[in-house]
């Protein structure tokens, strides 16, 4: 995001309340991602995870990823629409998906050509 200060770009932060977040920690864990086109949301019922859960393999909800979208992906419907590329750092998850910002990227900006 640093990198690409396009405004054609969307990004929504889903905060839950896996290792013990509350509502009332979004403020400060906003200031991680502090770009003016992040837009931030709590989900205490792991409702989003809950949803991608089947759709990734995720052995629990889904938390802890960061998933991209092709330009004009809808979430329409109960299921989510499947991401185009998506990293993670959860135990028991393929080794080749771990978070690496870097590759992340790069997948970001293909996709964007």
């Amino acid at each position: 995001m640093e990198k690409d200060g396009s405004t054609d770009v969307a990004v929504y932060v889903v905060w839950s309340s896996q290792v013990g977040g509350r509502e009332r920690n979004v403020g400060e864990a906003a200031e991680m991602v502090p770009d003016r086109r992040a837009r931030h949301y709590w989900d205490g019922d792991q409702v989003v995870g809950k949803a991608f859960q089947p759709i990734l393999g995720t052995p629990e909800a889904a938390w802890d990823v960061w998933m991209l979208f092709d330009k004009g992906v809808r979430w329409e419907g109960d299921a989510p629409p499947r991401p185009t590329w998506w990293e993670h750092q959860l135990r028991g998850m393929p080794s080749e998906l771990l978070l690496d910002s870097k590759r992340f990227a790069a997948k970001a900006s293909s996709l964007r050509q």
